[in-house]
């Protein structure tokens, strides 16, 4: 499970300073449902269209799938701040997150 797996063993601890976790992927609702039996504090949502990754700078167009990206978004719907990962599996370790978290 990788990233999302890191993110839902600190779930407790975010929900605590009232923080959400949001995963999008371009993964099929099915697939996106049978991970989120597995990960059931994280909230996964589908991109089948692309609309939100290309939105969010993540989609290079003719690229097979988005690159990946991690973002903490303020209340206020501000970028606080953001890591596009070069390459799968390229993900900011927990403490990076932790550290950029009002």
């Amino acid at each position: 499970m990788g990233w999302l797996g890191e993110l839902a063993k600190h779930t407790d601890e975010l929900q605590q300073r009232d923080i959400g976790v949001v995963a999008i992927a371009a993964d099929s609702v099915g697939d996106m449902a049978a991970l989120q039996a597995t990960l059931a504090k994280l909230m996964l949502l589908t991109d089948l269209d692309l609309s939100v990754t290309t939105a969010w700078g993540l989609h290079v167009p003719g690229a097979e799938t988005p690159s990946p990206g991690t973002f903490v978004v303020g209340r206020d719907g501000l970028v606080q701040w953001r890591r596009l990962e070069d390459k799968r599996g390229d993900w900011p370790t927990y403490p990076e997150l932790a550290a950029a978290l009002p």
